[in-house]
């Protein structure tokens, strides 16, 4: 039989080590001067025709229209961005044209996080 103190010395180590493995939401710091930089690189790569790829490992990002083959033609950063407190919520209007030369206007959010990397993700 398993003495008490070896019982409490085991559920003592069980404790500490779960209460350090665990992050929230509320650990990841955002840093908006850094994810407006972030989001502003992202859209000129994808504007000078580059791929999303040639940015990893500093910006991890994505938008299903650069994925589908579209060419950025412009981008105008609006004024009406939301922080969550972990993630910036930055509204862009874009200037696309597909691969059949058709040109249009989108206005969108991409998602951008700095912690614990950097992720611009269109919403």
């Amino acid at each position: 039989m398993k003495s008490p103190a070896r019982l409490g010395l085991l559920l003592l180590a069980v404790c500490l080590c779960s209460a350090g493995c665990e992050k929230t939401a509320r650990d990841l710091h955002l840093d908006e001067v850094l994810a407006h930089e972030s989001c502003e690189k992202f859209l000129t790569a994808w504007k000078d025709g580059r791929s999303a790829d040639e940015l990893k490992p500093a910006i991890i990002g994505r938008d299903y229209a650069w994925d589908a083959g579209d060419k950025l033609i412009a981008f105008e950063v609006q004024p009406d961005v939301f922080n969550d407190g972990t993630n910036l919520h930055i509204p862009v209007k874009l200037s696309l044209e597909s691969k059949s030369g058709q040109a249009s206007t989108s206005n969108v959010v991409y998602v951008v996080g700095t912690s614990p990397v950097i992720t611009v993700i269109r919403d």
